[in-house]
């Protein structure tokens, strides 16, 4: 009996027998070794000598292989039989003829419901899937039976699924998986290590890879492999003492994921982080970029976590990671004396709100740890932002120092007005109110600052917005705050309650908040080229966790101490319990204990539209993620050691 008349349950008593070609050991091999069905595995020089009659069907996981002409025809002529063949990214075979790969980043397959025939069960048209950065060999002709299941199409902005009818996806596509007869079904990317490269959303995969497990070997997979990167305990964190145990954890995990990092222990920085990028092998690119804030902020994570733990290796990791920052990244002496450099690349660049990020760690120093030894390097940097700052107390987005001479910096000065966003300035504002704060004498700061939020807040919620409303507001928890810390003001305090209030709406159960843009006003805000929101649609369940949430552990652990307001402890509890869970855990130390930037909370996994540039889904941050989250999980220990000198890290709270 053909095996291509064979049903997706096989024939009882039927074992069917499939010899995969392919030249190493796959996800996908797996998933076929849990089907019931005898599985023989044998290299592309091997196939070249093996009697390939013998077999019912065949699976070759060509990863861009050009097949060998005499394998080839071996294959078409035993196809011609009746026998089933699937065939990843060979380029070539039958009529089938196509072009070189083509990187896939920018692209989704939508899946695509045939009219006629089986298709895929649990997929609907217009379920989007992401193949990471893949390789796509384009066909550039078909077979005329030929059926698409998955198609590429160039910039989707949507979740998880779009709109477009039937027609709108097939209109000037691209082919990613078809279907040519009963007995060919063909890829023309890289799907063998579909899990160790993360393809997400994982449900729907799943349904694809045994889609076509089931169509080759007769019969439905018993399992998938494990997932590579996993996230959060698993166990639940309403008891206080699990919280702690999982807290402490965390932390630790995290602190030995920034030690990979580091440049010379510190001397020389420390590196980004990780970009997007997550190859066909799962391999993800490291971002070599080094910058002042990402520096700074791990400074201050090891700093808290040596203050808690009393590990001496971290501070001199601080000393080190300091002394990168206040010594080459910032501009000595002249006009420009006090310029804080965006990074080893952009040299001549200044962006206050990254400045402010680096600064910031050694302020909660000076406030909570009585350590001012930086204080003068962070008042000489703040100096030269004060001196670029318009009259509302903003800065424009950043300055460029081949612009700046004496006239644009008065210029500046005089100007009315900077740019009214919580996303390039409200941390600013922070970074001066805490140096007022260690500093009294600097009345300038406090000044600046208050003018700086007032504008933001008489704008507010209709800031000039970056990412997203849910941006701006996560980011004016804590300079707002700060506020009301260096006033007792109580506008201030009615500023920080409307503001969390509002942040409030779109907090989820799982304790994450959803981004949200009335309007679609912000400037990354739907779009699918250069810097992008990964919110696509108000609605979608994503949490950001490198421009929104990130902020919020520290946020509301500093404004519960300002206030004494239970209420900020509880938010403090509610959006750490989020961090917990959805910190990744992985046998790949570049990976393991880090946060990657976007979160499906209803799925539970890394998951949202894929096309920023450089820090889409899986961008990892060194500063803005990963140390942000940790010293807002130490922060409460933080605080109640400057007021009781007493406390244990991983006590109650």
């Amino acid at each position: 009996m053909p095996f291509g008349t064979l049903g997706h349950g096989g024939r009882d008593g039927y074992m069917s027998k499939i010899l995969v070609i392919a030249d190493g050991r796959y996800d996908f091999l797996q998933v076929l070794e849990s089907c019931r069905a005898e599985i023989d595995c044998v290299s592309f020089v091997q196939a070249l000598h093996r009697d390939l009659s013998a077999y019912d069907g065949y699976c070759v996981l060509a990863a861009g292989h050009r097949l060998d002409a005499r394998l080839r025809e071996t294959l078409e002529t035993e196809n011609r039989k009746g026998k089933r063949i699937f065939l990843e990214a060979v380029g070539s075979f039958l009529t089938i003829y196509s072009a070189d790969g083509v990187d896939t980043t920018q692209s989704r397959l939508i899946y695509v419901q045939p009219e006629e025939g089986e298709g895929i069960p649990g997929l609907c048209t217009g379920d989007l899937l992401d193949d990471e950065c893949n390789r796509m060999m384009q066909p550039y002709y078909l077979t005329q039976d030929a059926v698409p299941l998955l198609v590429y199409r160039h910039r989707i902005v949507a979740h998880a699924h779009t709109a477009m009818n039937r027609a709108e996806i097939l209109d000037r596509c691209r082919m990613g998986m078809w279907r040519c007869g009963d007995t060919v079904l063909m890829t023309s990317f890289q799907l063998h290590n579909f899990n160790r490269a993360r393809f997400a959303p994982r449900a729907a995969w799943e349904k694809v890879i045994a889609f076509i497990a089931a169509w080759l070997t007769g019969s439905e997979p018993a399992s998938m492999p494990k997932r590579t990167v996993n996230y959060g305990p698993k166990e639940e964190l309403k008891e206080l003492d699990t919280f702690e145990r999982c807290r402490r954890e965390a932390v630790e995990r995290g602190v030995k994921w920034l030690r990979g990092f580091l440049v010379d222990e510190g001397r020389g920085g420390v590196l980004e982080g990780l970009r997007h990028y997550v190859d066909p092998e799962g391999n993800q690119t490291i971002s070599s970029d080094i910058r002042p804030d990402c520096c700074g902020e791990t400074a201050g994570a090891f700093r808290f976590f040596a203050r808690l733990t009393g590990e001496e290796h971290c501070l001199r990791l601080v000393q080190n990671l300091e002394g990168f920052v206040y010594g080459p990244m910032v501009e000595k002496g002249g006009l420009l004396d006090g310029m804080m450099r965006w990074s080893d690349s952009g040299w001549g660049i200044c962006y206050q709100d990254d400045v402010a990020r680096a600064m910031l760690p050694q302020l909660y120093a000076c406030l909570f740890l009585e350590d001012t030894s930086r204080l003068a390097d962070v008042c000489r940097v703040l100096d030269f932002l004060v001196r670029t700052t318009a009259q509302d107390g903003n800065r424009n987005p950043r300055t460029d120092n081949i612009y700046l001479n004496e006239m644009t910096i008065a210029d500046m000065r005089a100007a009315e007005h900077g740019t009214p966003s919580a996303h390039y300035n409200a941390y600013y504002h922070a970074a001066l109110l805490f140096a007022y704060m260690a500093d009294p004498s600097r009345k300038e700061y406090l000044e600046t600052a208050r003018r700086g939020l007032t504008t933001l807040m008489a704008q507010y919620p209709n800031t000039r917005r970056e990412q997203s409303e849910t941006e701006e507001m996560c980011r004016l928890v804590l300079p707002l705050a700060a506020l009301y810390a260096a006033t007792h003001e109580e506008q201030y305090r009615e500023m920080l309650y409307r503001v969390t209030d509002d942040l409030e709406k779109h907090r989820q159960p799982c304790g994450g908040y959803a981004e949200w843009d009335t309007g679609y006003t912000a400037v990354c805000s739907r779009e699918s080229t250069g810097e992008c929101s990964i919110l696509t649609e108000n609605g979608d369940p994503v949490a950001d966790m490198l421009y929104s949430c990130n902020w919020l552990p520290v946020g509301f652990a500093f404004a519960f101490h300002v206030t004494g307001d239970r209420r900020f402890e509880e938010l403090w509890r509610g959006i750490a319990g989020f961090c917990l869970e959805t910190q990744m855990r992985s046998n790949d130390p570049l990976t393991d204990g880090g946060w990657c930037r976007a979160f499906d909370m209803e799925r539970g996994e890394a998951y949202a539209a894929p096309h920023d540039c450089g820090w889409a889904t899986y961008a990892v941050e060194t500063g803005w993620t990963v140390a942000e989250i940790l010293m807002g999980l130490m922060l409460p220990d933080i605080l109640e050691l400057a007021d009781k000198k007493e406390k244990k890290y991983g006590g109650q709270r």
